[in-house]
């Protein structure tokens, strides 16, 4: 879905042909959640797009950008999460499952206020919340139950792990296109700033 028609249509079209797959365009965001098995929102939305509400049992979700509603998080049965940063070597007891830090250190700053309201959604789930958190790792090295049933609603989450899966894939790529002599050498400079925005 996407709320522009034409850009919906070629969107659909575009990952059929490349893809040899049914891609369907639809008027309603609603009906993007009816008889999925994986629900993703892909997007460079800052806010939630996500709506626990219109979900149906069994869906497993994910979001690249953007992020889940309240109640998506209270419908999650299990909350899969990809990883976290780890603690500053010597501080153990300063790592965290949060990634929402960034204005905590400074509670007067102004862009505070803008998003503080956020925080409520985008913590990861606590001992209070109805979700189940587990850790890839924990399933990878120890066997841990992701879904218990076809009725679940899962979720999986990147993790505090800012991008970092991004950087691996980047670098294969890299070296493949030099093995083949493919792109050009753009200068370092390029992608370095002296300044903090």
């Amino acid at each position: 879905y996407s709320p522009t028609p034409a850009n919906r249509e070629a969107y659909a079209a575009e990952m059929a042909e490349r893809y040899g797959i049914e891609a369907v365009a639809v008027d309603d965001p609603r009906e993007v959640y009816r008889d999925v098995d994986i629900l993703c929102g892909c997007t460079d939305a800052a806010g939630e797009v996500i709506r626990g509400d219109w979900l149906e049992a069994g869906t497993h979700i994910t979001c690249v950008g953007g992020r889940p509603d309240r109640a998506t998080y209270e419908r999650v049965d299990t909350w899969l999460r990809l990883g976290t940063v780890p603690a500053p070597r010597g501080h153990e007891d300063w790592r965290t499952t949060d990634e929402n830090l960034v204005y905590a250190a400074r509670p007067d700053a102004e862009v505070w206020s803008r998003h503080a309201s956020d925080q409520r959604t985008r913590r990861p789930p606590t001992a209070q919340d109805r979700a189940r958190l587990v850790y890839l790792e924990e399933v990878l090295n120890d066997g841990a139950v992701v879904r218990s049933g076809p009725e679940d609603v899962t979720y999986s989450e990147r993790g505090n792990i800012q991008g970092a899966q991004f950087h691996a894939v980047a670098c294969v790529i890299y070296e493949a296109a030099v093995d083949k002599s493919l792109g050009r050498e753009l200068p370092t400079e390029w992608f370095l700033q002296d300044i903090r925005d």
